[in-house]
């Protein structure tokens, strides 16, 4: 999904540059909203890192595609390292999904974007959707159901 665009000159586009991607997540720890917004197309060391990356076809990957969606990194370090890590099923995926405590941190950064919702409003409707299963009835949640 990640890797044919190797200039982005737009926000989208650089969500789907896999340079972009590890520049923002090297640079600045995370490749979230905030993150592509500020930094993806004008920060030097995001631009820097991802010319640095290649993405190579790996038949293996490849093929099981798209039943699995295998990462695979190779990194060469400065000093001549070399150093690969690879993720079979990841975070997020069905077999692999994230925790409550996870759910609700990633919540809280959606609402906070752009000051969409505070962490009190968010708070307050995770404690709902957690609730969910025994309401009674859901026609409050949007306003043309009152």
């Amino acid at each position: 999904m990640l890797g044919p665009v190797v200039n982005p000159t737009t926000i989208h586009q650089a969500k789907f540059s896999m340079g972009t991607v590890l520049g923002l997540v090297a640079a600045h720890g995370h490749a979230g909203l905030a993150e592509f917004e500020q930094h993806a197309l004008q920060d030097a060391k995001v631009a820097g890192f991802r010319g640095k990356v290649t993405m190579e076809l790996d038949d293996e990957i490849n093929a099981a595609y798209p039943r699995q969606w295998i990462g695979r990194v190779t990194v060469r370090t400065t000093d001549g390292r070399t150093l690969a890590a690879r993720v079979d099923v990841p975070k997020g995926d069905p077999d692999n999904t994230l925790s409550r405590p996870e759910l609700e941190a990633k919540a809280l950064q959606l609402g906070a974007f752009r000051n969409g919702a505070n962490e009190a409003e968010m708070r307050t409707i995770i404690a709902r959707v957690w609730a969910l299963e025994s309401a009674p009835n859901v026609n409050d949640w949007l306003p043309a159901a009152r």
